[in-house]
């Protein structure tokens, strides 16, 4: 089997899904990680977390650039505006400046897929501003790119509230939905239930002596102490109960598309809610996801997935 190529597009460095993700895509040989790319509010800082994580894995090599800090509509959403600074900041303090912080993104990303075209996969695990500015400004990259996956919308039926990943930038997410590129939801519900890192997987994580395993739970402990409305007394991995592995979903979908019942349909943005509405479609230009996956049912392969380091 080809290798994927992938460009990992992230708000890393507040919620731990983000850099459990990415931790999951460099612990998958399927994968070909073309860049990492952030966005929305602190992009430099997010950028030195991911390139932090990224080295623990012995990947160097691997190109970090920034993005756009603020929406395409330059307006928050309401009740979006960006923690400032990430909780996650005080894990970079000594990482020196980025190579690259000219916020060029969506220029990387342009560049990538012209490279390689009909070959590569961007995955969005935050905001869409990167890719709809990407796609406005070149919209024949919506042929070129093998496709967008993004942890967005949920599994339908589903009531319309609030999605945070489309309510960052909902001129961005309408974007995507009508250039034209193969858009895939995966719904920020697929995970199912107890699928996320508990104490047994934290216990193995700290056990393993692995750098990129110490460097992952490090930025749990400061999630859960300094992110808004959690627990500032969290000292330790050992006051940690469990966290949430959401977007780890997205580059899953490629590894286990059955369980998930990838569909057609059409995603539409709703603007005014901030969320997606999908439609089943069998003729549709988008993909979702049908169903979601059973309790407890991904956890040991998310953890052999995180200690494959060790290879």
């Amino acid at each position: 089997m080809n290798s994927i190529k992938i460009i990992i597009d992230t708000d890393i460095g507040d919620d731990i899904d983000d850099a459990i993700a990415l931790a999951f895509a460099l612990g998958s040989p399927v994968f070909d990680i073309l860049g990492v790319t952030t966005v929305y509010g602190d992009v430099v800082t997010r950028a030195k977390v991911a390139r932090k994580l990224c080295r623990s894995w012995g990947r160097d090599d691997i190109p970090i650039r920034t993005g756009f800090e603020r929406p395409l509509g330059y307006e928050w959403f309401p009740g979006t505006v960006p923690e400032s600074p990430p909780s996650q900041h005080e894990a970079i303090v000594d990482e020196p400046p980025l190579e690259d912080e000219t916020r060029s993104a969506a220029e990387f990303l342009a560049g990538a897929v012209r490279r390689h075209p009909g070959q590569v996969h961007v995955l969005t695990l935050g905001a869409l501003t990167n890719v709809g500015a990407a796609l406005c400004a070149d919209p024949e990259l919506a042929t070129l790119m093998a496709g967008v996956v993004s942890l967005a919308g949920e599994v339908p039926p589903a009531e319309r509230h609030m999605d945070w990943n489309v309510a960052y930038d909902v001129v961005a997410a309408d974007a995507v939905a009508k250039s034209g590129v193969k858009w895939t939801s995966v719904g920020g519900d697929v995970m199912g239930v107890r699928n996320g890192l508990q104490r047994a997987e934290f216990d193995a994580l700290e056990a393993s002596g692995l750098e990129s395993a110490a460097v992952l739970l490090d930025l749990v402990v400061r999630l859960k102490r300094y992110k808004k409305g959690q627990d500032p007394t969290v000292c330790t991995i050992k006051d940690v109960v469990s966290a949430s592995v959401c977007d780890v979903m997205v580059p899953a979908s490629f590894l286990i598309p059955a369980r998930m019942q990838l569909r057609r349909g059409r995603i539409e943005v709703d603007k005014q809610v901030g969320c997606l509405r999908i439609t089943p479609d069998d003729n549709g230009p988008h993909v979702y996801t049908a169903t979601r996956l059973e309790e407890g049912s991904y956890r040991g392969q998310i953890l052999r997935t995180l200690l494959s380091a060790r290879r």
